[in-house]
């Protein structure tokens, strides 16, 4: 229950109370007659709050049993999620470090293939 609805709820407890003291109180009965009716419409209102009270956290325990559930199966799925793109950047990082050894090599290759200048004059002579 939101505070507002929880003071609109109060509100409309006491102007419940103050309109049905005042009917008795301005209705023609003896003054025990009167007494008696104001202890009935009070314990009235007190049996309809225990009652919406009740019905509030009933609400309250059951979003709070939803949340959990919601809760307990999003960090479940982010934890799915992150084991997945673990997986996947070794993946990624094992593939580009493969790439790399065999660009490595290709140079190695290239290198042993090309000679530089100095030395084809060197051997020229």
């Amino acid at each position: 229950m939101s505070d507002n609805s929880k003071g609109e709820f109060w509100a409309f407890v006491a102007g419940l109370l103050a309109g049905g003291i005042a009917a008795i109180l301005y209705a023609p009965a003896k003054g025990e007659e009167t007494r008696e009716k104001i202890r009935e419409v009070a314990g009235e209102i007190r049996v309809k709050g225990e009652e919406v009270l009740k019905e509030g956290r009933e609400k309250l325990d059951e979003y709070t049993e939803k949340g959990k559930e919601a809760y307990t199966h999003l960090k479940d799925e982010s934890e799915k999620l992150v084991d997945e793109a673990k997986v996947k950047g070794k993946e990624a990082v094992d593939y580009a470090k493969g790439k790399f050894d065999e660009a490595k090599g290709k140079v190695e290759e290239v290198k042993g293939k090309v000679t530089p200048k100095e030395e084809k004059e060197e051997a020229a002579e």
